[in-house]
């Protein structure tokens, strides 16, 4: 899929201010000992008592809240608490413990997403300056800090390094390395407890995984978890793109993922579909195929409007019809309780939804 620079600099922008993302999960078998209290749930917020096997996340961005009343505004959106939740930080932000510890109260878990940037920069020798030795002491603070809060820790290290929209992208030699040299500092400094996400865009026309994504990869002992990122960006966005399926857009680098990295935990990290008559159909197929497939165990919705940046509108609730099909999915898959609806968006006043049995 053909992403302008402005799509990965768009995103940039974004999480330099207060960024975020929802995500509920499956976890790992080593991940399992750590499970905060959660905190008491709203009238439209439920807590699962369990981890359960397949699950989703989001992540949003909202402009006009800080962190916290943002991230319940968009529980309230879903219907449900997410177990995992995405922040972007680049080399002038620090570890953010405080959202870490904030999300951990909730019984979710922080990936956080790190661009090898500095936001509002653009500079293209970036990652000869992280082997020159210029990044060593930002990333052992980072490690530090992780270690400190000693909960797990999803690391999505310089992600879409496959694309030319990023300042490290398309450079997989230096890129390896890269990622190596960062993954020993932290080993250096016993941050046992960040899982590694290795997270390239999904493959467009042209391309394969081959010679367009395996190139990337660090190896076994450097990753934990394997992802992918993938968008549908309709007829409207541009000359490049059209409206694609979900197995359009991901198909091929799926099969690639299992190909090569059959023993990895497999996510996809980032996922969206634009607005359009055809996106809860979209939304609808994607969930027959995540509901199918056993090796994929997440996904992480991209729950932002994003067309201040000349994006589409990526958000779940871009229509009700959507909204509707995307809430009831996640309802269903990941709770086992019955609760009140909000009284808005069209369910009726304090209407009672109950999961079906799966």
């Amino acid at each position: 899929m053909i992403r302008e620079l402005s799509t990965g600099w768009g995103k940039a922008f974004g999480a330099a201010g207060v960024v975020a993302a929802l995500c509920l999960t499956a976890c790992e078998d080593k991940d399992r000992a750590f499970i905060e209290p959660p905190a008491p749930a709203g009238p439209a917020q439920v807590v699962p008592r369990a981890q359960p096997v397949k699950s989703f996340g989001i992540y949003q961005w909202n402009k006009q809240t800080n962190y916290e009343q943002g991230l319940m505004e968009e529980i309230g959106t879903i219907g449900i608490t997410p177990s995992y939740a995405m922040y972007f930080i680049d080399r002038n932000m620090a570890f953010p413990a405080q959202i870490v510890k904030f999300n951990a109260t909730r019984n979710i878990r922080t990936i956080v997403t790190q661009e090898l940037c500095t936001y509002g920069g653009n500079n293209f020798q970036v990652l000869d300056s992280i082997l020159a030795g210029e990044w060593d002491d930002y990333f052992r603070d980072i490690a530090r800090s992780a270690k400190k809060f000693g909960g797990p820790v999803y690391y999505r290290f310089g992600y879409e390094m496959n694309g030319d929209w990023v300042a490290w992208g398309e450079q997989p030699e230096k890129f390896v390395q890269v990622w190596r040299r960062t993954h020993d500092l932290f080993k250096e400094e016993g941050a046992a407890n960040v899982r590694w996400i290795f997270s390239p865009n999904v493959i467009w026309e042209g391309r394969t995984f081959e010679q367009d994504i395996l190139p990337y990869y660090p190896g076994d002992a450097f990753v934990d978890i394997v992802g992918l990122d993938g968008y549908n960006f309709g007829d409207n966005h541009s000359r490049f793109h059209k409206w694609r399926t979900f197995e359009e857009v991901f198909g091929a680098s799926i099969r690639g993922m299992k190909k090569y990295f059959p023993h990895k935990t497999f996510w996809i990290a980032e996922i969206g579909c634009a607005e359009g008559p055809g996106k809860a159909e979209w939304i609808q197929d994607f969930f027959a195929y995540f509901n199918k497939d056993p090796d994929v165990k997440v996904f992480i919705w991209f729950n932002e409007d994003k067309q201040y940046a000349g994006e589409p509108n990526w958000r779940i609730d871009s229509d009700m019809v959507s909204l509707d099909r995307f809430r009831r999915w996640a309802i269903h898959s990941n709770s086992i309780t019955s609760f009140a609806l909000p009284m808005d968006q069209g369910y009726g006043p304090q209407r009672m939804l109950r999961p079906k049995t799966l």
